[in-house]
């Protein structure tokens, strides 16, 4: 929310409204993506890719297999 919000209010206010620590907002702001999130996305882009394939059906037999 923070980091959307980010050019209509301000960072301090928001980290204080929210119970979350300045610093700690920054620092996650300037941290890389763990490997977790970037399998997640990998996983994201293929089963986006195999439902275009399937004409936008979901079957997941049809997922499974392919």
């Amino acid at each position: 929310m923070i980091e959307r919000c980010r050019d209509a209010f301000p960072i301090r206010m928001m980290c204080r409204l929210l119970s979350v620590s300045s610093s700690g907002y920054y620092a996650w702001e300037s941290r890389k993506p763990s490997a977790q999130a970037l399998a997640n996305e990998a996983l994201l882009d293929d089963v986006i890719e195999l439902h275009e394939d399937s004409d936008g059906v979901w079957e997941p037999r049809r997922l499974l297999t392919s």
